[in-house]
């Protein structure tokens, strides 16, 4: 990840230029993230990075404002996901109509 501009493909097969600037790297005992602010898109959107793994995520301002307003128990269930799981069955969490209560 650049703290200057880097290029991209375009949808037409040619190249745009990618507009990021590196904001952050957080790193502790748990996890290490880079965090950018992406304006290549419609709009200013954040990326988050895993720097372990690599998979990464486009945060748009109504996501983050999101986040703002989810409660004690949305945060909970957002970091048990991989080795925190308390199942690796996929169906776990999912009740009958797959609407996230559990069965």
């Amino acid at each position: 990840m650049s703290a200057s501009a880097e290029t991209g493909p375009a949808q037409n097969g040619g190249h745009q230029a990618v507009k990021r600037q590196l904001l952050a790297k957080l790193v502790n005992e748990f996890a290490a993230v880079g965090v950018s602010l992406d304006t290549s898109g419609n709009g200013p959107r954040l990326l988050v990075e895993d720097l372990e793994s690599g998979d990464h995520i486009f945060l748009s301002p109504l996501e983050l404002a999101s986040l703002c307003l989810a409660s004690d128990e949305d945060r909970e269930d957002w970091i048990r996901v991989g080795n925190y799981r308390e199942s690796r069955d996929p169906s776990f969490g999912r009740g009958p109509g797959g609407n996230g209560v559990r069965a």
